[in-house]
């Protein structure tokens, strides 16, 4: 097409289509007695042009980074590259990708505090969070406290800090360890647990799974009580019943009550005494060989800190001319943000700046995964059982009752084996009525 135009064209009128052509300040406009058929090959600019006839009268040059348009994201424009990397492809810009839609998702986290009344646990979580979490909570006496049953509580909050959101749901446990006689007092503990797990094996298995809301206990800090030996029998049967079901982090609590060596006499006996009951607290993923150096470090110091001996305040006090949050004795101040009165910077650290998106993965990966497994399993071997039991019917040509439930069964086993029961009668009803859908259809 070109060869046809410049054959049919005289130089008088080439020139003066090159003149008037937009853009041609930039070009190179060859003179007439020098131009010919040769000259005029085609060559691939570097850039796109907005005109496809320009191209063939000006090779343009590749434009200069300060020239390139800008993205409003930084990283995440396609040009962002430098002049000499004519390889780059784009996919280097995926984790940037990943934290925009984060950011603005949001991010969940429950939190779970336990523990006998008296060991400071709302006063640290209003600590951790710098939040006012229980307002409204009615404070009871010790008689009512002694009669009181365990109960459950959530107070979620909507935090934002530098555009990051989060919703947080701090799961509380009052009358944990007050009444006199505290057996099995961590059974509806570990049956929320399990609810909640419950609950979202159910979400996960529907029809609208776009909008699962998440409120599994990602993880459980365990306060243990300063004045004692160790742990208590009731501390060993809490950690015991919930280390497969939660990550457990273990808090030594009111540290401003021992002194520096019977903290560390303390924490000693208490991770012996872990160790020998063959209890699994949350465990530290290990670093990288290419991790740095000083993360390194803090990560080591945070694994030796382990249970952490914490003090909670929300008063400000003035010391050495600044305002601190800490307590105030006779005898002097504790700051609870020093590191050397106590480990309430580290719990943080680990809590919220270091290890959150672990402990919501090893809830994910290993807690939920355990319980859904035995989920599947317990489903699997019912509809086994149904299959064999109709199969046994229809050979029978009569009907094979279903076995009554034991005499001396406990109330909560009869319910959930009726409760299994009518959900087989279920699920073999709506599998009648496919396989009839599915003769008719044929």
């Amino acid at each position: 097409m070109i060869k046809r135009f410049l054959e049919d064209t005289d130089d008088a009128e080439l020139n003066k289509f090159v003149k008037d052509f937009p853009g041609n300040e930039s070009c190179h406009q060859p003179e007439a007695p020098d131009l010919c058929q040769d000259d005029l090959e085609f060559r691939t600019p570097l850039w796109p042009q907005t005109s496809d006839s320009q191209q063939y009268f000006c090779a343009s040059a590749p434009l200069s980074p300060s020239a390139r348009p800008r993205s409003p994201w930084g990283k995440l424009d396609p040009y962002d590259s430098s002049e000499d990397d004519k390889e780059y492809v784009g996919f280097a810009t995926l984790p940037n990708q990943v934290h925009r839609k984060s950011v603005k998702k949001g991010f969940d986290f429950t939190l779970m505090v336990a523990g006998e009344s008296g060991l400071g646990k709302s006063t640290l979580v209003n600590s951790l969070f710098l939040t006012d979490l229980y307002r409204d909570r009615k404070l009871l006496s010790a008689e009512e406290r002694i009669m009181q049953t365990v109960e459950i509580t959530k107070h979620a909050v909507d935090i934002e800090e530098k555009g990051v959101k989060l919703r947080l749901t701090i799961v509380d446990t009052p009358g944990f360890g007050d009444a006199v006689n505290n057996t099995e007092c961590w059974k509806p503990v570990a049956e929320y647990i399990d609810q909640q797990f419950e609950q979202y094996f159910r979400d996960e298995s529907g029809l609208n799974r776009k909008n699962i809301q998440d409120n599994r206990v990602h993880c459980c800090l365990y306060f243990i009580s300063p004045f004692g030996h160790g742990l208590r029998p009731l501390d060993v049967e809490f950690m015991r019943a919930l280390h497969q079901r939660v990550n457990i982090v273990p808090i030594l609590a009111k540290a401003d009550t021992l002194t520096p060596p019977e903290v560390e006499r303390k924490k000693r006996k208490i991770r012996e005494e872990i160790e020998h009951f063959g209890i699994k607290v949350y465990q530290f993923p290990d670093c990288d060989s290419d991790e740095d150096e000083d993360f390194k470090l803090q990560d080591q110091a945070l694994k030796e800190s382990i249970p952490f001996a914490v003090i909670g305040s929300n008063t400000v006090v003035e010391a050495r001319g600044r305002r601190v949050r800490g307590r105030l004795y006779p005898w002097g101040i504790v700051e609870v943000e020093n590191p050397g009165h106590c480990d309430f910077v580290k719990l943080r650290t680990m809590l919220v700046r270091t290890h959150m998106q672990d402990l919501k993965d090893v809830t994910r990966e290993t807690h939920y995964e355990n319980y859904r497994a035995q989920c599947i399993q317990s489903m699997t071997r019912l509809v086994v059982k149904e299959r064999n039991r109709n199969k046994l019917t229809r050979e029978s040509g009569t009907d094979f009752p279903i076995p009554a439930v034991p005499s001396g069964t406990d109330p909560e086993t009869e319910r959930l084996i009726r409760e299994k029961d009518e959900e087989l009668r279920r699920m073999q009803e709506m599998l009648h009525k496919i396989q009839r859908q599915m003769k008719e259809t044929h």
